[in-house]
């Protein structure tokens, strides 16, 4: 869009959670709400493989790649786009004047560099430039009161979705796997009843989770070319996440002991599983052991926005079908209220007890991007104004994805019409991504390469 534009990257790889994470399995946004980049992105790891039945690995999604395939295109896109890139950039500052959002400084190497800026977006994995920018934030479970949801709890609290150190394995060709070792002060029984093999108790109303054979939880994130994605939710590598938002030295310590979690359970399928094959795969990751350069963040802090988005807006009135129409949405999805907390595993009893209903496929409206207040700062990623109830449905690979387009768009009409972020014309807003083929309502019957989608998605919007 003509833009000047730079983006500050701390990892090596471009992507966030597809790549560096390692979360190589895309969940949700089928069919034709499959658009904009998030549709393009798909479509070039299909094109990669040979076609979509070649990306039908794995039973949990119907696009499945390998991270390092995903990091290699998302990089000759930048290096299409003519961007400039900060490369190693270490978030030290958000700079404000008064109001207003003005910028950044960075540690790059051995250089600090401040950055000026027209539009500032954040898309950090956990929404740092609302903490150093004094950017009102939530991060936890809202209450009844602060929301109106019907399934929040009566008071807050600081309970937050699991992060999750995801793992490549690869079975070797000949023999027994490199095996890791036990990391210290590790007791495996707490690995039982991930699957069958060891579960002493087989009822699934006991564990709150359905069980699974071996080759059940093997086929579940089958990547092409035989690798696997463990990103296992039962009693596997799920690690609670409140010390990412704390200390550096906090943050530093939950991913070193999120990486133990999951190396002690790769240990325990060598071992007390019997699949000394299986083992870390090498090469995959530009990382000395191995793993993804970053952990799996599913909930950030979150914006205080000049709307929320809140579960009446991701459930349908009962008796429709449908959610209502937001005007100024700008991103769509479809996947359901997910949330990974290790505490709903527990005995009865003990469970936190989270319980949501049937959603249907939903929008992202602009306003939930704006920061209450605050100007110059757009919100992406896992830090939109969602609550905690809805941000287990917005905090998708293919949902993010869409956000941070619309962001993008969002800041550069910003610039070239020298306006304030909240100020956007939405129209034009909505245009330019519906000329990318982004949907901004969804609309399961029309896909993007559809003669009239630009104008079905104008009626549905009531234009």
């Amino acid at each position: 869009m003509g833009a000047k534009v730079l983006l500050a990257k701390e990892c090596e790889w471009y992507g966030g959670m597809v790549t560096s994470a390692g979360v190589s399995c895309l969940d949700g946004n089928e069919g034709a709400l499959g658009g904009g980049l998030f549709g393009r992105f798909r479509a070039a790891m299909e094109q990669h493989y040979g076609g979509p039945a070649k990306v039908r690995t794995g039973w949990v999604s119907n696009t499945c790649f390998e991270p390092q395939v995903a990091a290699a295109w998302l990089a000759k896109q930048v290096a299409e786009s003519k961007v400039d890139v900060l490369p190693g950039a270490r978030l030290t500052r958000v700079l404000r004047e008064e109001d207003r959002v003005v910028g950044a400084t960075f540690q790059s190497g051995s250089d600090a560099v401040e950055v000026r800026a027209k539009v500032t977006i954040e898309a950090t994995e956990y929404g740092d430039v609302l903490d150093l920018g004094s950017v009102p934030f939530r991060l936890g479970r809202e209450s009844l009161l602060q929301t109106g949801e019907l399934h929040a709890p009566v008071e807050p609290d600081d309970e937050i979705q699991d992060l999750t150190m995801v793992a490549t394995l690869r079975k070797s060709k000949e023999g027994p796997a490199k095996r890791v070792p036990l990391p210290k002060g590790f007791d495996m029984v707490r690995f039982h009843s991930s699957t069958a093999v060891h579960a002493p108790n087989l009822d699934p109303e006991h564990l709150n989770h359905k069980l699974h054979s071996w080759a059940g939880f093997l086929n579940y994130g089958r990547l092409p070319g035989g690798d696997f994605m463990l990103n296992w939710p039962f009693h596997c590598n799920d690690y609670p996440a409140q010390g990412l938002f704390g200390s550096p030295e906090d943050r530093a310590a939950t991913i070193a002991a999120a990486k133990q979690r999951t190396l002690a359970y790769v240990h325990y399928i060598q071992t007390e599983l019997g699949h000394p094959e299986w083992g870390i795969a090498e090469g995959v990751y530009p990382t000395a052991d191995h793993l993804p350069l970053i952990p799996y963040v599913r909930e950030s802090r979150r914006v205080v926005p000049v709307r929320w988005l809140r579960e009446e807006d991701v459930v349908p009135e009962e008796g429709m079908e449908h959610n209502a129409v937001h005007p100024d949405g700008v991103a769509v999805g479809d996947y359901y209220l997910d949330h990974h907390h290790a505490k709903d595993h527990r005995p009865a009893g003990e469970r936190l007890g989270e319980d949501y209903p049937s959603n249907a496929p939903f929008q992202i409206p602009y306003s939930c991007m704006i920061p209450r207040g605050v100007d110059g700062l757009i919100a992406a990623e896992k830090s939109i104004g969602s609550t905690h109830i809805v941000n287990g449905c917005t905090r998708l690979q293919p949902v993010v994805m869409l956000i941070g387009q619309a962001a993008g768009a969002a800041a550069a009409l910003a610039v070239q019409t020298k306006c304030e972020p909240r100020d956007v014309d939405i129209k034009k807003l909505q245009g330019t991504l519906l000329a990318g083929g982004a949907q901004v309502v969804p609309d399961r019957s029309c896909p993007n390469t559809a003669d009239d989608f630009v104008e079905r998605q104008r009626l549905l919007l009531g234009d």
